[in-house]
């Protein structure tokens, strides 16, 4: 039984076993067993730029903007981590450089745009991103199997982190005893392991403590303010917020020293009777058949009069979302017939291949009907970031339906890999093609013909809208031009407070500059 636990480690001092399949007490041996290998200088080396990394984050983020600070982190940040696992990568590409490169460019941009809700969603994305590439281009398995990819991705966070959270203070530790090792003084050692283990635990306390008594921190306040560079009040958070991202960074890196090789799999492959999967397919097309018998006699045939009784707003909106939620059934359908359909007779396989065809062409018209009610709905009350946002996730949606096309017919095609890279791409140029500006434009031209314009929502946008916003000052519309004064005072006031160069961003930039 213990030859089954026993390690192979590679030169770099790696393991090649499942961490996760091993008792606990030999995988705390085999944990000692790498850091022992692992040489002091880059122990304190990995401790100190963590640090450094720590200290930066709290000076780009903390009560800051936005901006070219972003992209310039997460360059240091993939250095310091590419730099850690320096012996173990022998080159990245394929996947793992597509994964860098796409991060790379939704972390730009941050300086470029100035979306509220993208940002929301890029940061998000870039959280995931990020814990992802690393996974990539720590274990360099041939086959890209999503099962072992999120256990490990998932693994970073939940056990990684935490597990390392303590490992700082068993470096130094290690780093005292070699330094007094000689002198053997216990109590010197023992002092100072107190000092170092205590002075984050003090900071963390103070700030509870703080928060919880204003009259206790009404005399702290008091005792640092006759100390002219020492702001107690002020600094203790910035320290907490440094402590917590140090720990975050080291703990996140340094669990990339450990291996953990795909274990053995005994996961059952479900497979599902053709016959059952085509009948059931069959009266779906049935139904999606007379759907669009009616779609083209109707609504593509020049009919433009709604039925009585529905309005605009009824007709666009509960067509959408209820062709949306038949897409993604249909998707569904489609990708699960695909894996889980079992292949023993070739002409059932074709004839299936003829079914999920015609579902796929029926669904591809759906898109087209939602596009159009939508384009409808937007002719009547104007265009907004979820309008927008629903056309562009519409054409993501037809690319989907023609990628899992062609993979119906050509079943070596690794379809998993391109809708992933598909979604990624479509994310990215969401990202670039500015809906802000967008949204202003078709806005301001159906203002110009039906005079109908919602200034508010305008207004609302981010500073990528600047631009266009600004070419209605001079409207005749006296409302619509003192409007838009009033935004532009309110703007050049808020672009008037003074940020630090990290914080740049072209939009704030380019609308400063439009506006001077």
């Amino acid at each position: 039984m213990e030859e089954n636990y026993m390690k192979e480690i590679n030169e770099n001092g790696n393991v090649g076993k499942n961490n996760i399949r091993l008792p606990y007490e030999e995988r705390i041996k085999e944990i000692k067993e790498i850091d022992s290998k692992i040489s002091m200088n880059e122990k304190i080396y990995t401790i100190g730029i963590a640090f450094i990394l720590a200290i930066i984050y709290d000076q780009f983020f903390t009560d800051k903007q936005m901006g070219i600070s972003i992209p310039i982190f997460y360059l240091m940040f993939m250095g310091l981590f590419l730099w850690s696992i320096r012996r173990n990568v022998r080159s990245i590409n394929n996947i793992r450089f597509i994964m860098m490169i796409a991060t790379l460019v939704i972390a730009i941009n941050f300086s470029i745009h100035s979306n509220i809700i993208l940002n929301y969603f890029n940061g998000v994305m870039l959280l995931i991103l990020t814990i992802v590439t690393c996974v990539l281009s720590r274990y360099n398995e041939r086959k890209w199997e999503y099962k072992e990819l999120m256990k490990k991705v998932f693994s970073r966070v939940i056990i990684a982190i935490p597990e390392n959270i303590l490992k700082p203070f068993a470096i130094i530790k290690d780093r005292i005893r070699l330094k007094t090792k000689k002198e053997n003084n216990s109590i010197n050692k023992n002092i100072l392991r107190g000092v170092i283990i205590s002075i984050p635990l003090l900071i963390l306390i103070l700030f509870l403590l703080t928060s919880s008594d204003m009259v206790f921190k009404y005399y702290l306040v008091n005792i640092s303010s006759g100390l002219k560079f020492i702001n107690i009040e002020e600094n203790l958070s910035h320290m907490l917020i440094i402590i917590i991202m140090f720990f975050v960074i080291f703990s996140f890196i340094w669990s990339f020293k450990y291996d953990c090789k795909k274990g053995a799999t005994t996961d059952k492959i479900w497979q599902w009777e053709p016959i059952s999967l085509l009948t059931i397919i069959f009266m779906i097309n049935v139904v999606y058949l007379l759907f669009s018998i009616v779609q083209f006699t109707y609504l593509y045939g020049g009919s433009n009069h709604l039925p009585s009784g529905f309005t605009y707003s009824e007709y666009a909106r509960k067509g959408f979302f209820e062709l949306f939620i038949v897409t993604i059934i249909n998707f569904t359908i489609v990708l699960c017939s695909m894996k889980f359909i079992k292949k023993d007779n070739k002409t059932i396989i074709a004839v299936a291949n003829i079914f999920l065809t015609l579902l796929v062409v029926f669904t591809i018209n759906m898109l087209f009907s939602a596009h159009y009610k939508m384009s409808l709905y937007e002719q009547t009350y104007g265009f907004t970031y979820l309008r927008i946002f629903v056309h562009i996730f519409m054409f993501m949606l037809f690319l989907l339906f023609a990628i899992t096309l062609v993979g119906i017919w050509y079943r070596r095609m690794p379809i998993n890999k391109v809708l992933l890279i598909t979604i990624l791409i479509m994310y990215i140029v969401l990202n670039y093609i500015n809906v802000d500006k967008i949204i202003a434009q078709k806005n301001i031209d159906r203002y110009y013909k039906t005079q109908k314009i919602d200034m508010l929502y305008l207004e609302s946008l981010s500073y990528d809208a600047t631009v266009d916003i600004m070419k209605l000052k001079n409207d005749s519309n006296i409302e619509i031009s003192n409007a838009v004064n009033r935004y532009i005072e309110v703007t050049k006031k808020e672009l008037s407070e003074e940020t630090s160069w990290y914080e740049f961003n072209y939009s704030k930039y380019k609308a400063r500059r439009i506006m001077q």
